[in-house]
């Protein structure tokens, strides 16, 4: 479909590398918009645990979108770099080489380094500025964006990145492009607020440097019984060792975000599920070792997200003992943040419509 809005430009060759289910979801519904308005778009995705199979569902109805599985992760630190980055980067820009390139958008800095050796422009976005590209991002990309809604007192990032105010989730779960649907809680027989949605992540990967595995199974015990419990784990070869009657999710998840909504609480070892239930204004407490990434700072202060700094977990798990129905204050919550957050998708297509512009500066036509 070509909107009215897109009639007369010219179209576009539009590239995004994805390493990640979370920036998926951060760019999905400007991938979309993109393909529906008719521009091309080329998808490189990292095979990193089910992410190529979720992509694929998810994206299927899309002709225009031309999605390669480039590179691997094998969920170990040696393969994140070796295999994500050093081996990739070399297959990136041989897939590239046939290719017209217009733009370019990732979370990571590969596709700004080829851009930069192809000459097209190329953004990132990210949440976290202590990560090892850092620096690379800002060397080769046209813009390096940080979704943090702001900094903390006393947080100094280098004058070259650009903090957008609004965290990268926002992107997939402001009420403009994402609305609840109870049906996907009838697959598991749940009705809202009466289950718990636990997150376990591996920690086979740079992110997690220095975080103890197997988080959510030392708390498991604590849950109050009686009480339904969801679980995505992202190594499924660990799931004897959590308890038989919890439901094990199973990828691609259908409506994983009205699941995460109609919870009473999520709990995670990750920080990403956790910053998304607290701007789906559920309580959530992260079991992990990032209390102080700005982004999860900012999460705290605008949802209901806590950690093991913030409040003790026996204490926080107590408040769920009797089940209790928040609707109000959830959407109270909600329509703060969405006062408070800029429209990151329009921010990121406003970069598709400067192409047009500085065409017609240049003197060309389409």
């Amino acid at each position: 479909m070509v909107t009215g809005e897109s009639a007369g430009r010219s179209r576009k060759s539009v590239w995004f590398d994805i390493c990640h289910t979370p920036q998926y979801n951060f760019y999905k519904n400007f991938i979309i918009r993109l393909a529906e308005e008719g521009h091309i778009v080329y998808l490189t995705v990292l095979d990193r645990g089910k992410m190529p199979l979720i992509v694929r569902k998810e994206l299927a109805a899309y002709p225009a979108i031309k999605i390669y599985v480039i590179g691997r992760h094998r969920l170990a630190k040696w393969s994140a770099i070796v295999d994500a980055n050093l081996i990739r980067i070399v297959k990136l820009f041989l897939w590239s080489l046939d290719k017209r390139i217009d733009i370019a958008y990732s979370n990571a800095f590969l596709s700004s380094v080829i851009g930069r050796v192809r000459g097209f422009h190329s953004y990132t976005f990210d949440d976290d500025p202590q990560t090892f590209d850092f620096r690379p991002k800002i060397w080769f990309s046209k813009i390096s964006h940080y979704c943090l809604y702001e900094l903390p007192p006393g947080y100094v990032l280098s004058s070259q990145v650009k903090v957008l105010p609004a965290l990268k989730e926002w992107a997939y779960l402001a009420p403009n492009v994402f609305t609840p649907d109870r049906i996907f809680l009838d697959k598991y027989k749940l009705h809202p607020k009466e289950y718990f949605f636990v997150r376990e992540v591996s920690v086979g990967t740079v992110n997690y440097t220095g975080q103890h595995a197997g988080a959510v199974m030392g708390i498991a015990s604590k849950i109050p019984h009686g009480r339904k419990v969801l679980l995505s784990l992202e190594d499924k070869s660990m799931k004897e060792m959590y308890p038989e009657d919890w439901i094990l999710l199973e990828e691609p998840v259908e409506g994983i975000h009205s699941l995460i909504y109609y919870s009473c609480a999520l709990i995670s070892s990750g920080d990403s599920m956790a910053r998304e239930a607290a701007l789906l204004g559920v309580p959530s407490y992260y079991l992990g070792i990032r209390y102080d990434m700005p982004a999860n700072r900012a999460a705290s202060r605008l949802g209901i997200l806590h950690n093991r700094k913030s409040m003790d977990f026996e204490e926080w798990i107590g408040r769920f003992k009797a089940k209790q129905d928040y609707a109000g204050e959830q959407e109270r919550a909600r329509d703060t943040i969405n006062h408070l957050f800029i429209d990151v998708n329009e921010y990121m297509y406003s970069f598709v419509d400067e192409l047009d512009n500085r065409k017609s500066n240049n003197g060309f036509h389409s």
